[in-house]
């Protein structure tokens, strides 16, 4: 009897639903979405798809909103669907991030044109004994330590050359009878020599190995002298490809410079290229031609005739600097200063510029002051005061080569997607001057942990916005950065290769986002603060790991957050919040854990209602609920998602999984 019924039913229900006009199932699904009630809209494109199974527009707006949840993975799915089906294909947005292949296609080209990579090893290429020679502490390399740099480089503009000496000092630290330092096979050596002796030498790749008659002593100092010459890479597109930047102003002068982190110093001067080791002090001289200023790295000692036509700048660092940080500006410019004085003194604030750039520089250059002062209250006075702080008109974007900032950004004229959202604040002025104190006082020691220095700038640049203009509009521009991570490798990856962890640009975003999720996770902005500022000051002008800062963050909290960094850093998929919802009458019931992370994994999440209400969940890897009175709806605080009314340390970044 009951089965007669239910086919009865069937019989009399099914031509009702299938009779029922797909247009206006669509129109309410549009409403839906325009309203922002994406999991109505998700019910709704299910009702569509179970009256017209191959209706295209039905996945695609299902995918859009799960997009708009945070379910990736749903989207994705969706999407392939929508296209088998002939849904909007032609929205590129939607194409390029419901598609992780397209994504990593993308990326691979513009980061990995000159490499092949290999899916079975995440994409990377397959590492060398080269790049092992490059990237590793190998014991031709550990058993010294630089102290001091003494680097001379005749600049040749017409043959576009260059010709060098370096006075390599350092001190013994094991016993050793041979070291390795870095020099780009495409430079001859003219000799290296040592106590008035010529050494013996081996070249293997970039690698010099240096051979000395007897084992030196343990302690000892020792200086190394290598003379060379060669034509230096011109970069194809510096700071991001770097070498050698010939380019002529519109005087038809000529602007000579060079930007080479991660692609080495070694590609134009013999050192010890490897992050973990900075001299104490350096000088360098150049030779250029006359007439022409040379700015570089510290102070201007001495500026005098070289031989016929040429001109000697001798400039001096008082403080340790990476080696990719050590350039020099050539080109016709004018200066202008100005000056900061903190309770430990005064430093002067120099800018070089164009000459017919002047006057706009001058209007440009004056937030420089206001980004300094704050940067000195968040994470301690600056580090290079007995130097200075300088920016240089380059042709290229920006690099934040230690106290003499490369400056390329149009004067805050362009109108790209990397200024901010109220085009007030110049981001390259922003960005490249929190290096000062991530990147070139607290230095990274590897190339795999570079998110210590771009993800900690990134964010300070959200703490600058916050403090200038309030936490929404730091909210704002956290959103935008979060809508600009790929997820195609972890933030940190392979060490001792010099891997490019640049490829994608997560180390700056999803840096960023990882401080943010801290923060958050943390709920005590007073104690976040203090740990950044601390860590600042613990590792200033030294050189800092992943574990270093890891175990700091345990020790400020009392908690440990192993599970948590092991997620966002070392893993390129995010944690999955799982959530179920059941309506019960005018209620909903949801349900919620965290997924595909280890015990121990916990950060919060926002929601939003209809009724514009927000909540801040504590989400853990136990499965917990809430009920959402009088409601018919929510929406997760996402990336694609403003975050108005949302709570404090809400705004985080993951993914999604609806289990209804």
């Amino acid at each position: 009897m009951i089965k007669r019924l239910l086919i009865f039913l069937f019989i009399v229900q099914f031509p009702i639903v299938h009779a029922q006009d797909e247009d206006d199932v669509l129109s309410k699904i549009l409403v839906q979405y325009s309203l922002q009630d994406y999991i109505g809209c998700v019910e709704t494109c299910n009702q569509l798809i179970s009256i017209a199974p191959k209706k295209g527009e039905a996945y695609y707006y299902k995918a859009l909103s799960k997009m708009m949840m945070g379910d990736l993975r749903g989207t994705e799915a969706d999407m392939i669907i929508a296209r088998k089906h002939g849904g909007n294909t032609k929205d590129p947005a939607l194409k390029f991030w419901s598609d992780e292949a397209e994504r990593r296609k993308f990326i691979i080209k513009s980061f990995y044109k000159d490499r092949k990579v290999y899916p079975e090893l995440g994409y990377r290429p397959r590492y060398t004994r080269k790049d092992s020679l490059r990237g590793a502490l190998r014991p031709e390399r550990t058993c010294f330590d630089v102290t001091f740099y003494n680097l001379k480089v005749k600049i040749n503009t017409k043959k576009k050359t260059i010709t060098g000496s370096n006075d390599i000092t350092f001190k013994v630290v094991e016993p050793t009878q041979r070291i390795q330092i870095d020099l780009f096979g495409i430079y001859k050596i003219e000799s290296i020599t040592w106590q008035n002796k010529s050494l013996s030498y081996h070249r293997e790749f970039d690698a010099v190995f240096v051979d000395f008659p007897d084992n030196l002593s343990v302690g000892s100092l020792q200086t190394v002298t290598v003379k060379y010459s060669g034509k230096p890479r011109n970069a194809p597109n510096p700071p991001w490809d770097g070498g050698f930047v010939w380019k002529r102003d519109k005087k038809d002068n000529w602007w000579c410079g060079v930007a080479c982190e991660q692609f080495g110093a070694s590609s134009w001067w013999p050192c010890k290229d490897h992050p973990s080791d900075e001299p104490d002090s350096a000088q360098l001289t150049f030779i250029a031609p006359e007439g022409y200023d040379i700015i570089s790295n510290g102070r201007l000692r001495h500026k005098e005739p070289a031989e016929k036509g040429f001109t000697s700048h001798a400039w001096f660092v008082s403080y340790p600097i990476n080696n990719y940080n050590v350039t020099f500006y050539m080109g016709k410019f004018s200066h202008f200063s100005d000056t900061i004085t903190n309770k430990l003194g005064k430093y002067p604030l120099d800018y070089y510029v164009l000459p017919y750039n002047l006057d706009e520089a001058r209007k440009c250059f004056t937030q420089t002051k206001g980004v300094l002062q704050f940067y000195e209250k968040a994470f301690g006075e600056y580090p290079f005061m007995k130097d200075k702080y300088s920016l240089i008109e380059s042709p290229y974007e920006g690099m934040e080569h230690q106290s003499a900032i490369a400056y390329g950004n149009d004067f805050n004229k362009k109108d790209d997607e990397q200024m901010y959202l109220n085009k007030k604040e110049d981001y390259i002025i922003v960005h490249e001057t929190a290096h000062e104190w991530w990147g070139n006082s607290v230095t990274a020691s590897d190339m795999a942990d570079i998110w210590l220095q771009e993800g900690f700038a990134t964010y300070a640049e959200l703490m600058f916005i916050e403090n200038k203009y309030g936490h929404d509009e730091y909210l704002k521009e956290l959103k935008r950065k979060l809508q600009f991570i790929f997820n195609i490798w972890p933030i940190v990856d392979n060490y001792n290769v010099n891997e490019n962890a640049f490829a994608s640009n997560d180390c700056y975003n999803k840096g960023a986002a990882v401080l943010n999720n801290l923060r958050c996770t943390m709920a005590n902005d007073t104690l976040f603060f203090k740990l950044i500022k601390d860590f600042s000051q613990r590792y200033r002008l030294k050189i800092a790991t992943t574990k270093d800062f890891t175990s700091m963050v345990n020790e400020y909290t009392g908690k440990d957050y192993t599970a948590f960094f092991k997620k966002f850093l070392y893993d390129k998929n995010l944690p999955v919040l799982k959530y179920t919802y059941r309506k019960e009458g005018k209620n909903i019931v949801l349900k919620y854990q965290w997924e595909e992370v280890d015990k121990g994994f916990a950060m919060p999440v926002g929601i939003c209602t209809n009724d514009g209400a927000s909540f801040r969940l504590e989400a853990t890897t136990e499965p917990q609920e809430i009920t959402l009175k009088n409601t018919t709806t929510f929406r997760f605080y996402t990336q694609w998602i403003e975050p108005d009314k949302v709570q404090r340390n809400a705004y985080t970044y993951y993914w999604t999984k609806c289990g209804n």
